[in-house]
């Protein structure tokens, strides 16, 4: 991504951090922050991370700050200058892109809703570049996750937080992509399937059940540490950088629990019904959906030892192909539970290869239709991992 290390762009940010009075320095020489406009020597210049839309730098608090006392470690998130317009431009070229794309008629492109994905993947980002909707993220997600034990989110200074500036607390451990890389004395086996198991089990929450979803999972986004407040220490994940989230709304996320529980059931058919976009101008006939309905079953029943959530990855190539050949416009809500369920799997697969998904996901999916009032299929068509 853009890393933004120009000196007109570094001393954009210095202005920034010298707007947040009530932090210092971390480090060994502790001086005071100035305002903007004046000597930026007590600043810190060294990020700890930088990514596209942003630069960490860790600091401490200058006074006390509500609960948290003077000398507290921070984490400040400062944005890349002209972050928007850049944003906006990139947006501007895929948006045509895929337009022109979806307009060459042999290509059949236009049922994979690329435009439409690209929309929507717009309407989600952009909000995003103000960094006080980060900060909202933060609070949603540590409501939703309250009382539990193993997983964790930074708590956000919203009164120290504004559009470009971003204040959090520290959070200490050690990051996600040690247990990833590598299986050793410090990194056990145990320990990498406990951390496989917590990390599906906090995102299938999000899908299933809180409609509020982390959307830039990676090792690089989680730092392990041990919760010391809570008897025999468990291990415990704390998910960082929660700018990028996606929320359904209750059509949506009513047709994502619907599709993922027909497939999770074993049921393509059904599956296939519910993918297909009825809202949208579709060329396809009626014998054209059900040829598609066909083949999603197909698919599933071919893949007797294996389930949705484990190999997702073949399973959307599969269905793109078989949308664009029987001229079915996908469901947008499809390919976001795809997208989903995809993250899910690679986290998983890296920590703990042989861990049945179906497991964790099969109890939360019946109770998202619960929740939803959907009526179960057929117990007889679910399927049981061993």
């Amino acid at each position: 991504g853009m890393k933004g290390v120009g000196s007109s762009a570094n001393k954009e940010r210095q202005k920034r951090l010298g707007r947040r009075e009530t932090l210092e320095k971390g480090g060994g020489n502790v001086g005071k922050v100035k305002k903007s406009g004046s000597r930026k020597e007590d600043l810190p210049t060294i990020p700890i991370g930088s990514g596209c839309v942003a630069q960490v730098y860790k600091a401490r608090l200058r006074t006390s700050h509500g609960l948290h006392p003077a000398g507290t470690s921070v984490a400040v998130k400062v944005q890349h200058p002209h972050i928007l317009e850049k944003v906006c431009l990139d947006f501007y070229i895929m948006n045509k892109f895929a337009s022109i794309l979806e307009y060459i008629p042999y290509l059949n492109l236009d049922y994979l809703s690329m435009k439409d994905s690209v929309d929507q993947f717009r309407d989600i980002m952009l909000p995003q570049l103000d960094l006080r909707v980060e900060a909202h993220n933060l609070k949603r997600f540590r409501r939703d996750f309250e009382g539990e034990t193993q997983i964790a989110f930074p708590e956000p200074l919203v009164d120290l937080t504004s559009r470009e500036v971003l204040v959090e607390k520290f959070v200490e451990g050690e990051p996600m992509l040690n247990f990833v890389k590598k299986e050793d004395e410090f990194h056990r086996r145990k320990d990498r399937e406990e951390l496989a198991s917590i990390g599906l089990k906090t995102v299938m929450k999000m899908i299933f059940l809180n409609d509020f979803i982390h959307a830039d999972l990676h090792p690089g986004n989680m730092i392990v540490d041990r919760n010391k407040s809570v008897r025999g220490q468990p291990l415990r994940i704390h998910m960082i950088d929660c700018g990028l989230t996606v929320e359904l709304g209750e059509r949506d996320h009513v047709n994502m629990v619907k599709i993922l529980g027909s497939l999770i059931k074993r049921d393509g058919y059904a599956a296939g019904k519910l993918m297909v976009d009825t809202a949208k101008k579709c060329q396809a006939t009626e014998l054209d959906v059900e040829l598609f309905c066909r083949g999603i079953d197909k698919i599933v029943e071919d893949d007797e030892d294996n389930n949705f959530l484990e190999s997702v990855g073949d399973y959307i190539t599969d269905i793109c192909y078989l949308a664009c050949k029987h001229k079915v416009k996908l469901e947008a809500a499809f390919i976001n539970a795809a997208l989903a369920c995809e993250i899910m799997e690679g986290l998983a697969a890296s920590l703990y290869p042989e861990m049945r998904v179906q497991q964790v996901a099969l109890p939360l999916v019946l109770k998202a239709e619960m929740m939803h009032g959907l009526k179960g299929l057929p117990a007889a068509k679910l399927w049981m991992g061993s």
